[in-house]
């Protein structure tokens, strides 16, 4: 474990970086990390939700680079309105790099407020156009099904159950059903992409509720491209059974840098 956290923070140390300021980046990181500790322990605790903020203007350049260096990189990273706002998962659950403008935070929620809130955007809805193209085949029955399925689930609430979930590459979708199914439910301001072997991607649509999910891997083929019906889909936030585990890794990561100031390793 000393190896692995030292080998984190040798990505960015070096020469440029006095040991001074090595060892004030470090003590910074260490007693905002204290205060990690005590939120997730609360929320652990009481049963409330984790909510904390901190604002990294307060900190100089050398600590943010120390502190999110530290915290590592998770696999989610949700971006709202086309740029305007980005939440990048750390390798803590729960724990998020949240910039809005040129303004960045450290926020500490199962899901950031910010994207909370842009999950309330679009219709109630879905409506399915009365004009539609010739040649249609099986868009049409697919779209019911999602407002029949839409009118029975209850999407104002996060849930970590299994969604419902439709998936179109094994639909006889024709290229005039993709064009038309794709236009009738367009485009929301929620755009997620999870890390990992493959390109995967889901972006809310502008019905409330209704998802797009997709997954392409390194040869560009589609393993799945879908229809999800969520408030949104559970492998977006962290999910409070993830909070023990985040809270062993805030005290390891606390333990690491501890110690390497102990030994001489730091500053």
């Amino acid at each position: 474990m000393q190896l692995q956290h030292k080998s984190r923070l040798s990505n960015w140390t070096g020469p440029d970086l006095d040991r001074q300021a090595e060892r004030r980046a470090a003590e910074r990181t260490m007693e905002l990390l204290k205060e990690l500790e005590a939120a997730y322990s609360l929320a652990i605790e009481s049963g409330k939700p984790l909510h904390w903020i901190y604002d990294t203007a307060n900190l100089g350049e050398d600590t943010c680079r120390f502190l999110f260096n530290s915290l590592g990189t998770g696999e989610v990273r949700i971006t709202l309105y086309e740029g305007e706002a980005v939440a990048t998962e750390t390798d803590i659950a729960g724990l998020w790099r949240l910039k809005i403008g040129q303004q960045e935070s450290l926020v500490a929620a199962l899901l950031p407020l910010c994207v909370q809130k842009a999950l309330d955007c679009g219709r109630d809805e879905l409506h399915i156009p009365e004009d539609k193209p010739e040649g249609l085949f099986a868009a049409e029955p697919l779209l019911q099904e999602v407002v029949d399925v839409l009118g029975k689930t209850d999407v104002s609430e996060i849930k970590t159950t299994v969604p419902y979930q439709i998936d179109m590459v094994r639909q006889p979708l024709t290229p005039v059903d993709k064009t038309f199914l794709l236009s009738v439910i367009g485009k929301g301001p929620v755009s997620v992409q999870l890390l990992g072997f493959a390109d995967s991607r889901i972006y809310s649509t502008k019905v409330k509720g209704l998802w797009r999910s997709v997954i392409i891997n390194n040869a560009g083929k589609s393993l799945l491209d879908s229809l999800v019906i969520a408030r949104i889909p559970p492998e977006v936030p962290a999910a409070p059974e993830d909070l023990p585990d985040a809270l062993a890794k805030i005290r390891s990561v606390y333990d690491w840098i501890e110690s390497d100031l102990a030994r001489g390793a730091l500053g």
